[in-house]
């Protein structure tokens, strides 16, 4: 919308300096012949032309700079979620005990890399899981109900 009414605004600008031009109201186009030749149509056409090729190029550069931040922003989500955490990390996200994240992983609820002897979660990983517990009223189903976490 905003685009449109630039341009509406850059034929106002046109048709007003076309008018005050050739000492004629822009309301009032009364002793301009439109019925003159193709030449001095493309006379008064021009500026027309130019200006709606500026307000596109224009629009189009917009464009472009909006597609490179959205392509950036993803790319750093991306390198987010490639972050690795410890089972103890993903718990405290996750916000159940430590045990229930390894018996996630072993039903394929959860998936994990195992690294050496250690076992590593993906951020990307748990922030699905987390939403895969989310129920439809906005409770989560295996968080814990505000108790506090035993020391260990």
């Amino acid at each position: 919308m905003y685009h449109f009414l630039a341009l509406t605004q850059g034929v106002t600008k046109f048709m007003s300096a076309t008018a005050h031009h050739r000492n004629v109201s822009p309301t009032n186009l009364g002793s301009v012949p439109f019925y003159s030749s193709p030449s001095s149509w493309a006379e008064a056409l021009a500026p027309l032309l130019e200006e709606i090729d500026k307000r596109s190029r224009q629009v189009a550069r917009e464009e472009y700079e909006l597609l490179l931040s959205e392509q950036a922003a993803a790319a750093s989500e991306a390198d987010k979620n490639e972050l690795l955490y410890t089972v103890q990390e993903g718990a405290e996200l996750l916000n159940v005990r430590p045990q229930t994240v390894y018996e996630w992983i072993k039903v394929n609820k959860l998936r994990a890399l195992k690294i050496g002897r250690s076992v590593r979660l993906k951020r990307g990983d748990i922030m699905s899981a987390l939403q895969a517990q989310i129920q439809p009223d906005g409770r989560r189903k295996y968080a814990r109900r505000g108790q506090k976490q035993r020391p260990r």
